[in-house]
């Protein structure tokens, strides 16, 4: 009994926010204060940064359309290609990490550096298909082992939702554009049958990030459990069809994609160094 009561205290369980419990909203209502502020501050600060990181993403955006892709899925995979193989960071080189250098509200920048977690690269992909004028949904969850798959859990992860024939997908380019579905309202779950992955919806960060109200939130959840009824691709489909004919075609493009990574090399080190002039 002692341990259900304390579960229940979780302020990271949204059964007790979602029905508007005054303790969790009042914590979010700080942490979001304290957010916007210390956004306010970074993107003032690095406003020369961020206006040439939006020429870099022009450039992204024209590339991938050379491409003439069919989907929003088949550009989410062309674009984490592009990251993961080092071809929009310094030195022909990406590695999955935290990085070192973040600009509040303009995480995506950290790619160019040559490294970047979830966060930075699920912000470059929401930076690109802003451009390219395709709707995109951050996806704030929990991923891993925990009591009743993560309720009371902080989110420690994030993805991107995007339509791919009347249904959304999340697909996470940072764990090798992992392709999810929906399998209720809150739970999503990776195409594959043999790794049985699931991830945990954790709409608070979006109350804190992206002010989002409970109405909002609440909207978003029926979508969610809506998507979950729909028929969605299979694994086969998506891992030997669309993705395995994407990486195929870049691949081939190799000497292409070197080309870009060298035109756009004077615009990446002017914006490394206006990064470094800013740190001091």
């Amino acid at each position: 009994m002692i341990e259900w009561i304390d579960f229940m205290k979780s302020i990271y369980n949204e059964k007790r926010y979602l029905d508007g419990d005054i303790e969790s909203l009042k914590y979010f209502e700080h942490r979001r204060k304290i957010y916007n502020n210390d956004k306010e501050k970074s993107l003032e600060l690095n406003k020369d940064v961020i206006k040439y990181y939006d020429i870099y993403i022009d450039y992204i955006v024209e590339e991938l359309l050379k491409l003439d892709l069919d989907s929003p899925i088949d550009y989410s995979v062309a674009l984490g290609y592009l990251i993961n193989k080092g071809y929009l960071s310094e030195g022909l080189n990406f590695e999955s990490k935290v990085s070192n250098n973040e600009i509040i509200g303009k995480l995506g920048v950290s790619i160019l550096l040559g490294s970047g977690c979830c966060r930075n690269i699920s912000a470059m992909h929401e930076d690109v298909f802003k451009k390219l004028n395709i709707d995109i949904i951050p996806f704030y969850c929990y991923q891993g082992t925990g009591f009743l798959k993560g309720l009371n859990k902080e989110a420690n992860h994030i993805i991107n939702l995007v339509d791919y024939k009347n249904n959304l997908y999340g697909i996470d380019l940072y764990n090798d554009s992992l392709l999810y579905h929906f399998k209720n309202s809150f739970i999503m779950k990776s195409l594959s049958s043999e790794m049985d992955a699931k991830i945990r919806y954790k709409p608070y960060y979006e109350m804190i990030f992206d002010n989002k109200d409970l109405d909002k939130i609440k909207e978003k959840i029926k979508l969610f459990n809506d998507c979950s009824k729909k028929n969605h691709i299979s694994y086969f489909q998506y891992e030997m069809g669309i993705r395995y004919e994407i990486e195929k075609y870049l691949f081939k493009k190799k000497d292409e994609l070197n080309d870009f990574h060298n035109k756009t090399k004077l615009l990446r080190k002017n914006i490394i160094s206006r990064i470094d002039r800013n740190k001091r």
